[in-house]
């Protein structure tokens, strides 16, 4: 237990049974309370940090009461837990992505994630250029597909759950047959064995009911010598983590559309509504520790791998190595990226 952590859990929990009960409150206070994590960033992580949480906890309960007296309140919200995860939640998952990147410009999604990628790779000394078969397992709307292909790869293929995220992004596909979409599960990939020389796995399989199981599908249809990149959800206990479960509870009852309109009204861009609704609405949120992910990396049948430290300045990693002093408490071990082989 991090020594900082009951006294954070207990301003949250304080903050989630202050917000007034109805729609507009709630997602504002959702909001505002993650806007905290931007704060924190941009001031450098002080020291003081969990009274500064207290003053802007304070200050986010007085701009929500405020605003939400001044917007619509014409749906009461009733009490509801969240689903429990069946088998239609990974379908469930794929939709709330679209709905956020069908939004997305073109400056947003491609030329922005070209960069992205391209900057992850170079801080930790890699390149994609020149795998032939690759599979990008769970694209969600392609962008991370389309990247791969102008970074270098000869031919990429793009699987995801969702049939509205593949029509998206075959329509928005350049590079004619040399990038394919093709609606499946990442838990059940209908490809032979050892299909592919590389599989890129961003952020998909701790939003499924079975992470071994995708990491078996992986390990399954890798050639022998091939590499995986897989990014799972760290920072296991984590106060970014405690913030998200505070907004989720705030949250259960708004519908995202909502949310994501709001968001719009208040200046947001689609990135940042991206990556907010990302952590509010997607059902299934595994998170792990490192000796979590190398056992199962390891019972899967992975022998060799590589943590990767780097990444943009949003990364938490990245935000650590920049930030040796931080608390621990805040992001925990850090995300998990890994260059696994086969």
């Amino acid at each position: 237990m991090f020594k900082s952590r009951p006294k954070a859990q207990a301003i949250l929990q304080e903050f989630g049974a202050k917000v007034p009960p109805n729609r507009p409150a709630r997602a504002l206070g959702a909001v505002f309370l993650f806007d905290f994590m931007d704060h924190l960033l941009r001031d450098g992580f002080p020291g003081d940090w969990l009274d500064r949480l207290v003053r802007a906890s304070d200050e986010c309960l007085a701009a929500t009461r405020f605003l939400s007296t001044r917007l619509d309140q014409d749906t009461d919200l009733s009490a509801q837990d969240l689903p429990s995860p069946d088998a239609g939640l990974e379908c469930k998952t794929g939709e709330v992505y679209y709905e956020l990147w069908k939004d997305f410009d073109k400056m947003e999604y491609y030329k922005n994630t070209v960069a992205i990628l391209t900057e992850r790779l170079a801080k930790n000394g890699l390149s994609v250029d020149g795998f032939h078969r690759v599979l990008d397992d769970g694209c969600g709307s392609g962008r991370y597909t389309l990247a791969l292909k102008d970074l270098g790869c000869a031919h990429v293929t793009g699987v995801d759950i969702s049939e509205n995220s593949i029509a998206f992004a075959t329509g928005m596909n350049p590079f004619g047959s040399d990038v394919a979409f093709r609606q499946a599960s990442v838990l059940e990939l209908p490809f032979p064995d050892k299909s592919f020389d590389l599989v890129f796995s961003n952020g998909v399989l701790h939003h499924t009911r079975d992470t071994r199981k995708g990491l078996d599908e992986i390990y399954r249809v890798l050639k022998t010598g091939g590499a995986c990149w897989l990014y799972l959800y760290g920072g296991k206990h984590s106060f970014f983590w405690d913030v998200v479960d505070c907004c989720r509870s705030l949250l259960k009852d708004v519908p995202q559309t909502y949310t994501t309109s709001l968001m719009k009204v208040l200046g947001y861009s689609s990135g940042r509504i991206f990556h907010r609704n990302d952590f509010f609405y997607v059902p299934i949120h595994n998170r792990y520790f490192v000796s979590e992910i190398e056992n199962l990396l390891r019972s899967v049948g992975f022998k060799q791998w590589r943590r990767l430290r780097r990444g943009v300045k949003y990364d938490w990693d990245e935000i650590i190595h920049n930030h040796p002093h931080i608390d621990p408490y805040i992001y925990g071990e850090g995300e998990l990226r890994y260059l696994l082989q086969k």
